[in-house]
């Protein structure tokens, strides 16, 4: 094989090994399927069409709990989250922390 051949086989591969490392870190663990499989049929599409290019299903859902959270309270970021029993730990913007209940099914904050 020659220097060119061995260069473009290279490159073949690197390509591939990369292809594959993107399509196997779109997989949705196994915490990821459960907290799927307990949304409602709209918000799960919604979730899945935005876990791609490197999002994660977790790194969507608290993306989308985080927005809607600040719509109703001045909170900064989302320190902890129990997805199962709908309850997200938010900082305040003034430094506190506080829970924030949420619907599990739709995402929703409740009041």
């Amino acid at each position: 094989m020659n220097t060119r051949n061995k260069t473009l086989f290279a490159a073949a591969v690197a390509t591939a090994g990369l292809m594959v490392s993107a399509a196997y870190a779109q997989v949705a663990t196994t915490l990821e399927q459960a907290e799927l499989a307990g949304l409602s049929a709209e918000k799960r599409a919604e979730v899945q069409a935005r876990a791609v290019n490197g999002n994660t299903v977790s790194e969507v859902l608290t993306t989308i709990l985080l927005n809607s959270i600040k719509a109703k309270h001045p909170a900064s970021s989302i320190v902890a989250l129990d997805f199962g029993r709908g309850v997200a730990v938010v900082k305040l913007a003034d430094g506190k922390i506080e829970p924030v209940n949420f619907d599990t099914t739709t995402l929703a904050i409740n009041s």
